[in-house]
């Protein structure tokens, strides 16, 4: 074998490592995200948000709701100039919807008070999903929703995992 094949083939065999390696570190932090996601539906305390739901119906994406949330425009409101993420203070009520309290910054929390992460993007409050997928053609079941139902973590990460209508019954 002559220099430059055993060269092209020494290239060829560090690349395959590195794509392996490069395989395997994605599978694994994927396969950790998700190990995280299904702990939280498991163990996360669950929150309820009011909804205001926008437009139903997408033309690129199909049937989903964008979801607006009620405490929106409080948080706005009370938003220091620049701000665009961080964590909001809640209470929540006997039925466990949330009620806005301020914009936590390391205060210290009573004890039936919880941080929620929130993001602004394009003027909007964003928490876990402003967006809900369903089968196509349940746009009209699923526009009777008044809450959204989260788990949260310790951390105030939100995962929305239901849709509810007003009398907090699953959709």
């Amino acid at each position: 074998m002559d220099k430059a094949t055993l060269a092209l083939s020494r290239y060829h065999k560090r690349a395959l490592v590195l794509a392996v390696f490069t395989a395997a570190a994605l599978l694994i932090s994927i396969n950790w995200r998700i190990a995280q996601f299904e702990q939280l539906l498991q163990d996360g305390q669950v929150v309820r948000f009011a909804l205001a739901p926008v437009d139903p119906r997408s033309i690129m994406q199909g049937d989903y709701m964008a979801l607006e949330y009620a405490i929106a425009q409080e948080v706005r409101a009370a938003l220091p100039e620049g701000m665009t993420q961080g964590q909001l203070l809640l209470t929540l009520d006997s039925q466990k919807v949330a009620h806005f309290v301020g914009i936590y910054r390391d205060q210290p929390k009573a004890a039936d008070q919880l941080t929620v992460d929130f993001r602004l993007r394009n003027h909007r409050v964003k928490l876990a999903s402003n967006s809900f997928f369903f089968e196509e053609g349940k746009a009209d079941h699923f526009s009777q929703a008044k809450y959204g139902e989260f788990r949260v973590s310790e951390r105030g990460e939100l995962l929305l995992v239901k849709l509810l209508d007003v009398q907090l019954q699953p959709l």
